[in-house]
């Protein structure tokens, strides 16, 4: 273990017409930094996880976490994408800055802005982490390409669709208890089993309580090293680094 979470922030995920990500990235960024008890002058390093792909003109995230803090002007800053796990490769990064002893305090941020455009053009672009020569045209979009996979799996090993319900049972239930999810409302498990006209098949055997929601929201960490994390107010171990 070489370093440690020692400050945290999170928006409210959801449909959040009055902000861009420069404005969600902005407020965790700046929340994150009091949570640590820190100065912007400490962080060495900004990896900034987002996916984008179209979701929004505005690119290069890695460097929006300067336009509001002055202080972070001149700190060396990427932006991370890899799909699905972009926040955990970010994570990852900041972990390997300060391994490698290139950084001691690093930020953290990732953010998504997805429903300033049409559920049809959210399908395509999410199509774009997939292998578009041979999945570009499937079927329900990327919702296609994991039902694909789940048929595979149901042909190898019989329906589990009653696993997946839930699944999504329990992850509806923790929502109502998380002031930050984006849907906190339960659903239990003969709904969630259910296909209806409020459960339909998005991209059959997957029905809409087996698919994440089109939302937009943010976080951010500080991460630092273990020798300065530990004297730290707050300090959260990584429990597994691979």
């Amino acid at each position: 273990m070489s370093s440690c979470i020692t400050g945290w922030a999170h928006s409210k995920f959801g449909v959040n017409s009055e902000q861009t990500s420069e404005n969600m990235i902005a407020d965790v960024v700046e929340k994150a930094i009091e949570h640590a008890e820190i100065s912007p002058k400490e962080i060495d390093a900004i990896f900034v996880g987002t996916f984008n792909n179209g979701f929004q003109k505005q690119d290069f995230h890695g460097a929006l976490p300067a336009v509001s803090q002055s202080d972070l002007r001149y700190v060396p800053a990427m932006r991370v994408e890899n799909a699905c796990a972009t926040g955990s490769a970010a994570i990852h990064t900041a972990m390997n800055a300060i391994e490698a002893k290139k950084a001691k305090t690093t930020l953290v941020v990732g953010v998504e802005k997805m429903t300033d455009v049409s559920s049809e053009r959210v399908g395509d672009i999410l199509l774009g982490a997939s292998y578009r020569p041979e999945e570009g045209d499937t079927k329900g979009g990327f919702t296609g390409v994991f039902a694909t996979i789940a048929k595979s799996y149901f042909q190898k090993y019989g329906d589990k669709s009653d696993i997946l319900a839930k699944i999504a049972a329990k992850n509806h239930e923790n929502g109502c208890a998380n002031p930050f999810a984006h849907m906190q409302k339960k659903l239990d498990f003969e709904f969630c089993n259910s296909v209806s006209e409020k459960n339909p098949y998005v991209a059959e055997p997957l029905r809409r309580t087996d698919c994440s929601m089109v939302s937009d929201g943010a976080a951010a960490l500080i991460i630092q090293d273990i020798d300065i994390a530990l004297s730290a107010k707050r300090a959260i171990a990584f429990r597994s680094r691979r």
